[in-house]
């Protein structure tokens, strides 16, 4: 289990860094933004628990998805910030188990925006 929070953080720590590149634009049209109004990155989370990715995918959405070859999976998704980049969302990152079921979330809230 220990491999799989190192491999997690990892590649949670990669798409961070991969967000920075370019303008960091989010639109609707980027994987992984929720689009469910009303729904928060900490109620998202206490909903998932423990749920399959079908049931996941039909309460958030479609997801930012990294696959790795133990079978287990990351879904990333985002709730835009004040100024609709990268920088400034809140990030819900959902590792499944090699059976698709999460196995755990942690959430990344945003950073304050630049923009005045």
């Amino acid at each position: 289990m220990t491999r799989s929070l190192h491999a997690l953080t990892s590649i949670a720590g990669g798409l961070l860094l991969a967000g920075c590149a370019g303008d960091g634009a989010i639109t609707e049209s980027t994987p992984g933004v929720v689009r469910t109004a009303g729904v928060s990155p900490q109620a998202a989370s206490q909903s998932v628990a423990g749920k399959n990715q079908g049931d996941v995918a039909a309460t958030l959405g479609k997801a930012t998805v990294v696959h790795f070859d133990s079978g287990y999976e990351v879904w990333v998704y985002r709730w835009p910030g004040a100024d609709r980049t990268s920088r400034t969302a809140t990030e819900l990152v959902v590792l499944f188990d090699a059976s698709g079921v999460v196995r755990k979330t942690r959430i990344r809230p945003g950073y304050p925006s630049d923009r005045k």
